[in-house]
């Protein structure tokens, strides 16, 4: 509240001043962009001349766009200047909102400032509108939607740039994969704005961002491993409450070992392959459900958004799973690929110096918010009052009653000529409700994965009178529903929910689309003890009232078809559906805490890349130094006690396969003393170091080969731990419930295998600079043959 007040006043000050702009011609208004940036330049303060600013940008608006923020719009954009959420309902403007501490941001001069959406057709549309108030004022504006590689630099040094969360993502991992600083597009986190934000932040939120390439050798344990999971009986597994985590139980352990041959434990280094294709196998059958989480498509398993339902075409699972779903199916198996960047959205967007949200629901869940981000959540009023009428929940006993009543709101809602939107949990029961609409010769528009190409279409006609809507979800989606006259005036938009979603803040994202700047609409939720969400997280005492009262109701002595207004079942509901929630934040906690563990690797490897791309040959030189010192004292630590053909061997296969045994006998005179060994083992690798070397009579060509070798090693033993990482996340991860700390385990096995990474990788430079081949070309250009 008092940050409420502290925004009220600034709004004040705004329309003080905007008078005075609105009385400049367009070019001394134009002007003011340069006035701005001179005054910051020379030390004055932002938001002390914020007021100004704002008067600006909102004029601008008018004069492009021939739209002017309300004073609304104005606390909602002073809310996002000062790095928070505002929570703005559907319909109150916000993408007119962002301009205002877009342009404030863009003035100081610094680049990174972000406008992040939910999906590529609002990152478009949004940018195409908005930008041309910019750039009007002079700025430049960037648009992250089907940019080619040769124009990401371009883009991302734009003044604004309007792109999605996953656009940005993968670019910043792609930078760290390059060999070229001067290549690299996101080099600034400066400001950002995330539109939909608990969309972005909650709901995307606990699955990492993945790049994929380098493909294994192709595992043939997919196939053996489902069959062997589908010879299970329920014993063998546990499922946690949620049903989001399964692992072995005792028998399902000793029926793994007896299967496979393996008396010693399943975590062995002989094991642990052969049980990372059972633990996926057991999650793909028994986790991952068609036409919830995926759909079979022309022979293709095709994820589903669990936002919004859509196809997400040519996105893959990591670590396997989408293999083993693929098994599950009976389908082709693709080739599974290594992990070559990673990174959560957590990560991702902690990078930024100010970060800020826009959503219609936040408020249930600030906590999160303010824990993992910081940030506080800021209602905003609407600008007309809202009339929307909310009816309290009726809750049936079972499916069949709660659809038939459903059914008979909708025929209602057609009799008053009112448009309605139809919601479902799942692709599945879409088509389901669907086919009970087509049985009942109810015309309706189905909006879900199938229909995602018309879904402009679909929503443009969701607002006249006798449009019916079926959707899967609405959350995301960032097109409002506009009503017409008619509909207006016949009560406006009636939201019908089928069933609980998985939390409170999406149950009201959907009452949402009805009542935008203050129209009439109405909701309804209609729910039955036998929606997934009660039926997977209720009560033993809830399941015998409905067990008892279907009894009851076969034989006339209970209403199938009368609503439920008991407490005990009211309660229950709710607490599901908390219960759910609740889960799903601490999936996101988990998965913040799996890669925080990550990031800290990940941030010491692309410092230390981006120090070799500076092209320092101090500092590539030093490194090459300390490569030499580090792997013989790592090969000479490795041994009690060292012999001959140890010495031999690594020579051998180190530095130069030709090397005379007989010289290495001399060498050592019998003096196999481990100080002795690492002198004698140093000389010999640094004359091989001066040779390989001297090859190069171009100090371009010797700075590149110095550069490249040192980049090959790093890269190589990354994308190895990476991979060894993503497999053991997702052993450890099913493990929680069964008294285990999945984080624990996780971090001591990262760092242990961090060191043995920074040791391979020390290995392997030292191999690529002394026994890479090299080949000229007649135009003076060389090719490279690493070992």
């Amino acid at each position: 509240m008092f940050k409420l007040k502290k925004y009220e006043k600034i709004v004040q000050k705004v329309y003080q001043v905007l008078p005075k702009y609105k009385r400049m011609v367009d070019i001394e208004l134009q002007s003011q962009t340069n006035v701005f940036r001179s005054l910051l330049a020379n030390g004055q303060n932002l938001e002390k001349i914020l007021p100004d600013i704002f008067a600006v940008i909102m004029e601008a608006d008018r004069r492009v766009l021939g739209l002017e923020p309300f004073k609304v719009q104005v606390l909602g954009g002073l809310a996002l200047f000062f790095g928070n959420i505002a929570e703005m309902k559907t319909g109150e403007g916000k993408t007119l909102v962002a301009t205002l501490p877009l342009y404030a941001r863009a003035l100081q001069g610094n680049k990174g400032n972000f406008l992040i959406t939910s999906n590529e057709y609002l990152a478009e549309r949004d940018g195409e509108s908005m930008g041309k108030v910019f750039k009007w004022l002079g700025l430049t504006v960037g648009i992250g939607v089907n940019v080619d590689d040769d124009k990401k630099i371009e883009l991302y040094d734009s003044d604004i740039i309007y792109t999605t969360h996953s656009s940005l993502g993968f670019d910043y991992l792609f930078d760290n994969l390059g060999s070229d600083l001067d290549q690299q597009a996101v080099k600034r986190f400066n400001f950002a704005i995330i539109d939909e934000i608990d969309a972005v932040l909650l709901d995307g939120a606990q699955t990492s961002l993945i790049i994929s390439g380098a493909p294994k050798v192709q595992s043939s344990l997919f196939e053996i491993s489902n069959w062997f999971v589908n010879s299970l009986d329920e014993e063998d597994y546990e499922l946690s409450e949620d049903r989001k985590k399964v692992w072995f139980s005792p028998l399902g352990i000793k029926k793994f070992q007896e299967y496979f041959n393996t008396p010693e434990t399943v975590f062995s280094a002989r094991n642990f392959d052969i049980y990372r294709h059972i633990v996926l196998a057991l999650q793909a059958n028994m986790l991952k459900k068609r036409d919830q989480d995926y759909v079979v498509d022309d022979g293709k398993v095709v994820l589903l958004d669990e936002v919004n339902g859509r196809k997400m075409n040519g996105v893959k699972l990591n670590g396997g799973i989408h293999q083993a779903i693929e098994a599950k199916e009976s389908l082709k198996i693709t080739p599974e690929s290594k992990t070559l960047g990673m990174v959560s959205y957590q990560s991702l967007f902690k990078k930024f110096k100010s970060l800020s949200g826009m959503t219609g629901t936040a408020k249930t869940d600030e906590k999160e918010f303010i824990d993992t981000y910081h940030l506080e959540v800021i209602e905003i009023p609407t600008n007309l009052p809202l009339i929307r009428i909310d009816k309290k929940d009726q809750i049936y006993l079972t499916n069949q009653a709660k659809i038939e009543k459903s059914l008979e709101l909708v025929k209602k809602g057609i009799n008053e000529k009112r448009p309605i939107l139809i919601e479902t949990g799942s692709v599945s029961m879409s088509q389901l409700y669907s086919l009970i609409l087509l049985q009942n010769r109810i015309p309706h528009n189905l909006l879900n994965a199938s229909t995602a190409p018309q879904e402009k279409q679909i929503i443009s006609e969701a607002g006249g009178v006798n449009s019916i809507t079926l959707a899967t979800s609405m959350a995301g989606r960032g097109t409002d529903i506009k009503l017409t006259p008619e509909a207006k005036e016949n009560g406006g938009l009636l939201v019908i929910g089928t069933e609980r979603m998985t939390s409170k803040r999406i149950d009201n994202q959907l009452r949402g689309r009805a009542g935008r700047q203050g129209e009439p609409g109405e909701s309804q939720f209609l729910v039955s003890l036998e929606d997934k969400i009660v039926v997977e997280n209720t009560s033993n005492r809830v399941r015998k009232y409905h067990d008892i009262n279907v009894e009851k109701g076969e034989i006339g002595e209970f209403d199938l078809y009368q609503p439920i207004d008991k407490r005990i079942v009211k309660h229950a509901i709710d607490s599901a559906q908390r219960k759910v929630g609740n889960l799903e934040a601490q999936g996101r906690e988990r998965t913040m805490a799996f890669d925080t563990i990550l990031s800290n690797q990940r941030e010491k490897i692309y410092r230390t890349r981006n120090e070799v791309l500076t092209d320092d040959p101090d500092f590539i030189d030093e490194l090459i130094n300390s490569c030499l010192n580090e792997v013989i004292t790592n090969f000479v630590d490795n041994y009690r006690s060292i012999e001959l053909h140890d010495v031999a061997d690594f020579i051998f296969n180190n530095v130069e396969s030709a090397y005379e045994l007989a010289d290495i006998e001399d060498q050592l005179a019998g003096n196999m003393k481990k100080k002795n060994i690492h002198l004698f083992l140093f000389n010999v690798a640094s004359e091989a170091l001066d040779k390989s070397l001297d090859r190069f009579k171009n100090g371009l060509q010797l700075a590149y080969f110095k550069k490249i070798t040192v980049l090959k090693a790093i890269d190589n033993g990354w994308i190895d731990q990476l991979d060894y990482l993503q497999q053991l996340k997702s052993i450890v991860d099913g493990r929680s419930s069964a008294q285990h700390k999945p984080i624990n385990e996780f971090a001591l096995e990262a760092r242990r295998s961090f060191f043995n990474m920074e040791k391979e990788m020390w290995l392997n430079m030292f191999r690529n600079l002394l026994l890479t081949e090299i080949e000229k070309n007649i135009d003076g250009s060389i090719e490279l043959s690493f070992p």
